[in-house]
This record gives structure tokens, C-alpha cells and sequence, in this order.
């Protein structure tokens, strides 16, 4: 065969490159208009539930004062009302915007109103955690392996202290607050975690079941009253009356203790108190070496 019959020019296709730039550019419209429509559908998902939480406050928030000093038919009225469901992966943005746009001004003054509103937001997160896991369940997954929705509340330009937040803090929420916090953070606490990234004042833990909580700063008198099981960390000191009335659970305070109530180690604390690192208190009775402490009277009560 003579070698010219291979020298046959071949034939190239162009590519269609306007036929493609026009594809892509179609598609990189399409794409920024799904991620247009997500963002409003997402502002919409954010900014309903906040405005609901503001006219539920402004409506109830007198018929709440009617429970005054009774924190449990206070959470129990609380829980009864129509909170807004959302979706748990905005529930974080819904409780900062909520505390961002509350109207400080209008209860300036009002007495224990940062009570109420602690509730009033735990009471929130609450239900919608407790629906999270209801759903999963639904699914078939186990409790044991569902996740845990951590949610950070930013309260360090609060004009106040919120008191009483994570009250009844449900399994799988777990609350990381920045900034200092009121009385009885975590009280009557049914499991998950919270993380105070500053100060407590009285109470931290009072009735808490299960659970842990952890706190980076101080905390004020009574930690861990009359607590039932759980964990408390205190990173740092423990003002008069520290685990008065307690049962069980364990208390390890790293710092100091200004005293811990006598209470503590009596045979009714089932739990485990550990004092500067060292376990002093365990199952109803002194350990070695918190026997040899109160001997020497280095525990203050």
C-alpha cells in the first residue's frame, strides 16, 4: 500500500466552547439562585420563630409572675404553651437573635424577670431538643446513638444574668454558654452537658439527676444542692454551703471551698465529692484521704 494512503489529513471536531460557556453560565445562575431562595427560606425559618418567642414573652410574661417563686409550676405553665418548632440546626442563631432583640428597656427593673426568662428559653430549647430525638427514634436510630445538638449562647453583653438556665436540660442538648450566668444554673438537670465559659452565682446543679456540668470560672453558695446524680466540675473556687443536702452524683471542685455544708458527708451522700484534686468523701463515707484532711481540720464546713 503506498505510504501517501496513511498521510490522509484527520478530521478534528471544535469543541463547541460557546455552546458550553452558555451551559455553564445557565448553570452558574441556577446555582446562585437555589443558594438565593435557601438563604430567604432560611432567614424566614429564623426570623418566624423569633417573633413568635417575642409575642408569647410579651403576652405571658405577667400570667408567669403569678408563679412567683416556684420555678416548677413556672417551667410546667412555660412548657404548656405554643413554642415554636424549629428546626434543631438553627435552634442556636434563633436563641441568640431572640436574646440580641429582646426589649430590655420595658422590664428594666422588673424583679426576677431574668428568672422567667431563663426558663422561658430553656423551656424553649427543651421542647424542640425533646422533638429532635423523638424523630430519630422514629428512624430507628438508638437514644444511645443519636448526636448531641451543642448550642453556644452568647450572654456576655446581656445587661443582666439569665437565672436558671438549662433547667431540666434534656438528654442531647448540650449548652455552651459565653459569659457569666444567674442562680441555679442546670437545676433539676436531666443529662446532656453545659459549659459555662464564665461565672455562677447561687445554686449551680440544685436537684440535678444526670448529666454534667462544667464551669470555667467560680461559682456562688450551695453548689450542688440536694443533687441526685451527674457531674459538676468547678475549674475554679466554691463560696458557703457547697453540696448541702447532697445524695449522690460527683462534685469535684478544683479550687477553693469558703465551706461545704455538713450535710455533705453524711451517709445519705451516696456520691463522690473530689476537693483540690483529691477524692475526700465516696459512697457514704470519708476516703482515706479526706479522713486524714478532716482530721487534720483542713476541710472547712
Amino acid at each position: 500500500m503506498p505510504k501517501e494512503s496513511f498521510k490522509q489529513p484527520i478530521k478534528r471536531e471544535e469543541p463547541p466552547i460557546k455552546e458550553m460557556k452558555e451551559k455553564l453560565d445557565k448553570a452558574e445562575k441556577m446555582v446562585e439562585e437555589v443558594k438565593k431562595e435557601l438563604k430567604i427560606e432560611e432567614f424566614e425559618m429564623v426570623e418566624k420563630p423569633v417573633k413568635e418567642l417575642k409575642k408569647l414573652w410579651e403576652e405571658n410574661e405577667e400570667e408567669m409572675r403569678k408563679q412567683r417563686y416556684n420555678s416548677r409550676a413556672s417551667f410546667f405553665f412555660l412548657s404548656s404553651l405554643p413554642l415554636p418548632e424549629a428546626p434543631f440546626f438553627l435552634l442556636e442563631r434563633i436563641s441568640n437573635k431572640f436574646l440580641k432583640e429582646f426589649n430590655w428597656k420595658k422590664f428594666e427593673g422588673k424583679e426576677d424577670f431574668e428568672t422567667y426568662l431563663g426558663l422561658f428559653l430553656s423551656a424553649f430549647l427543651k421542647k424542640n431538643i425533646e422533638d429532635y430525638i423523638s424523630s430519630q427514634k422514629k428512624k430507628g436510630i438508638k437514644e444511645k446513638n443519636i448526636k448531641p445538638i451543642k448550642i453556644h449562647l452568647d450572654v456576655k453583653e446581656l445587661p443582666v444574668r439569665l437565672s436558671y438556665l438549662g433547667y431540666q436540660n434534656p438528654k442531647k442538648l448540650h449548652l455552651i454558654v459565653e459569659g457569666n450566668c444567674g442562680i441555679r444554673t442546670g437545676d433539676e438537670m436531666q443529662g446532656g452537658k453545659i459549659i459555662i465559659k464564665g461565672n455562677c452565682k447561687d445554686c449551680t446543679g440544685g436537684v440535678m439527676s444526670d448529666g454534667e456540668i462544667i464551669v470555667k470560672g467560680n461559682c456562688g453558695h450551695f453548689t450542688g444542692q440536694w443533687m441526685k446524680g451527674g457531674k459538676i466540675i468547678v475549674e475554679r473556687n466554691c463560696e458557703r454551703g457547697t453540696g448541702e443536702d447532697m445524695e449522690g452524683g460527683e462534685l469535684n471542685i478544683k479550687g477553693e471551698v469558703k465551706s461545704f455544708y455538713k450535710s455533705a458527708f453524711s451517709s445519705n451522700n451516696q456520691g463522690t465529692i473530689v476537693w483540690k484534686r483529691t477524692k475526700i468523701w465516696e459512697n457514704g463515707d470519708w476516703t482515706k484521704e479526706g479522713k486524714e484532711m478532716w482530721e487534720r481540720g483542713e476541710i472547712p464546713v
